[in-house]
Parts: C-alpha cells; structure tokens; sequence
C-alpha cells in the first residue's frame, strides 16, 4: 500500500515563504509561557489533546536551564502521554527504528510526514499568531490508517509522535533564536538551526541506522563481510556536529521517492 497520492511534497529549498514567520510568532508565544520556580516545580502549558485522550504540553523551565558552563535560558521540556514518563530523543529514534524494518512503505509515510512537520507544511494559524500542527482531513485520515497497520510500534499514537516531533522543533527554535528578548533568524545561528536541522536529523538518523541493519541481514551469514562504517561514520558525524546531521537534498530525494519530489520533476 502507497500513501504518496496525498503525501506527495515538494522538496523544499532555501528558506521557504512565510516559514519564519511562523517560528517567530512560535517563539514570541513560548516565551510567554508561565515558568514554574524551578526544573523540580516547572508550570505545565497544554498545548492540544490528542483524539486518544493522550495530552501534548510543555514543562517550563527545562533541564538545559540549569546546565553548566552553557545554559538555554528558554528550554521547555516537550512531553506527551504519562507526566510520571518522560518521552525524549531516545524514544522517537527507538520506535522509527522499528518501523524501518518492519515497512519499508510506512517507514518512507512516516519520515514524509515529518519532513512535512519540519517545515510547518501542516500548521495552521488557528488565531492572530498562533500556529498549531493541524493537517487536513486527507492527511489526518492517512495518519489514522498508516497508524493501525503499525499499532503496537507508536507508544501514544502516529499522531502523537508527529506532535511531540513538533513540540521538539519548537523548543529547539526558542533555545536558539532568540536575542535580547526577541526572536531572530539572523547572526551566529542560521535560519536551518533549531527546528529545521533536529527534526531533519530524527529522518536522518533511523534512515542511517536501517541501511546498517540491513546489510547486517545481507550479511549475517559471512560476517566479515558487513560493511561497519554504515554504523561508526554516523556515529562520528554525530558526534563531529554535537548530534545533527540533517540529510542532504539529493539524499532526501532518494531515500523518499516518490514521496519527496523535485521542483523539476513534477
């Protein structure tokens, strides 16, 4: 089963129209979250209820606040479901792991849908400013259905990944894009960095990680002959780029086609 007819996305280039707008508006409303006294005691901010009952909310002040010798003044801890569990990092690349090799298909719908979330494809500004993840019915109906073919892989919900994917990109872009109060896109941090660079790295990262699996499989009968920097050159470029390595386009384009298509290709 292919899901392109509806996912179907523009690659997109350079800095898209109305993209920083959106974040800055963003930014300006995280910033005006309530913050609790202290990481112990942060204040809760709901942001959306998921159709599973599950909630979607920051945790304001964040860890990183607090963090020796370069703290984010600004970080939110993202969550969704149980407050007694914290969903992190870990658990989004644990869980795109196992859909890469469980369907291929669903796996390429999947990194599509946050390619789509990374530049706020699917926001919608439900009022003066204020821009929520709200893909349309056709979208929302493909979330639905690529859900109940992987149901006991997603903790809470396709859905509720891609809104804690969201929540990720965003704190990212109040931690980083923010000077003397205001947001800016310009100066020490370019306009990739935050939102852009780590949900592009959440692709990036399983999509690396399955190529390395997969040639395990190939060849697990003769061992000597898995091909070992598939895993290690990853691990260095993370470690090089202090944990981003987004792909590069002519990557993207290949590892999701039909999915991700080019302007020239239409």
């Amino acid at each position: 089963m292919t899901f392109y007819s509806i996912l179907q996305t523009e690659l997109q280039r350079g800095n898209p129209i109305g993209l920083t707008e959106k974040r800055s508006q963003r930014i300006i409303e995280g910033l005006g979250f309530p913050s609790g006294k202290s990481i112990e005691q942060p204040k809760k901010k709901l942001i959306t209820i998921l159709p599973n009952k599950k909630e979607v909310c920051f945790y304001k002040p964040g860890k990183e606040t607090v963090r020796k010798g370069n703290p984010n003044p600004h970080d939110m801890r993202p969550q969704v479901g149980s407050d007694n569990k914290r969903y992190g990092f870990d658990d989004v690349w644990k869980q795109l792991s196992k859909i890469s090799v469980s369907n291929q298909e669903i796996f390429k719908s999947v990194l599509t849908l946050i390619y789509r979330n990374a530049y706020m494809l699917d926001h919608v500004e439900v009022s003066k400013g204020i821009y929520r993840y709200q893909p349309d019915k056709k979208i929302l109906e493909c979330i639905s259905l690529l859900d109940s073919l992987i149901p006991d892989i997603i903790e809470y919900g396709l859905l509720g990944l891609l809104h804690f994917m969201d929540l990720i990109g965003w704190n990212e872009d109040v931690k980083y894009h923010v000077e003397n109060g205001k947001p800016t896109f310009k100066g020490k941090h370019e306009w990739k960095t935050g939102r852009i660079n780590t949900l592009l790295t959440c692709m990036s990262v399983p999509y690396k990680t399955r190529l390395f699996v997969e040639d395990v499989r190939k060849n697990y009968s003769t061992p000597l002959n898995i091909d070992w920097s598939l895993a290690y050159d990853t691990m260095q470029l993370l470690l090089r780029t202090r944990g981003i390595c987004p792909p590069k386009q002519q990557e993207l384009l290949e590892w999701l086609s039909p999915y991700i298509i080019s302007n020239d290709s239409k």
